[in-house]
């Protein structure tokens, strides 16, 4: 059975964008244009992996992927981000939230299937 990954992106190109790359390795694909939309989502599918962009509409991703985090402490997540200044930022980010990974934008496409194998292992 393929991993299930949740992507929340208020950008509907870069979440379809996401969603093809994910598909064409056989993933099967959540998603979610807001934070809200995503956190019910989560709770509801019970996805193996969350990507989620920092920059949504109702609530930062950071609240998003803390919501997530305390629904389940054990949930693997990865931030997508094209707001971070640096990798001092990243590391801070991800001991604080326990990410899997974090990738920035604009991302290749073997960065971020990179990053979601690693975070599914």
């Amino acid at each position: 059975m393929p991993a299930t990954i949740l992507v929340i992106d208020d950008s509907d190109p870069e979440r379809g964008l996401i969603r093809k790359l994910l598909e064409a390795e056989g993933y099967s694909v959540i998603e979610a244009a807001s934070g809200g939309e995503g956190l019910a989502l989560f709770r509801e599918k019970k996805p193996d992996l969350v990507l989620c962009d920092l920059m949504l509409p109702d609530r930062s991703g950071f609240e998003t992927l803390h919501a997530i985090r305390a629904v389940n402490l054990s949930a693997r997540m990865v931030a997508v981000s094209g707001t971070l200044s640096g990798v001092g930022d990243h590391e801070v980010m991800v001991k604080r939230l326990n990410l899997a990974g974090v990738v920035e934008k604009p991302f290749r496409p073997g960065q971020l299937l990179e990053v979601v194998r690693k975070a599914l292992v």
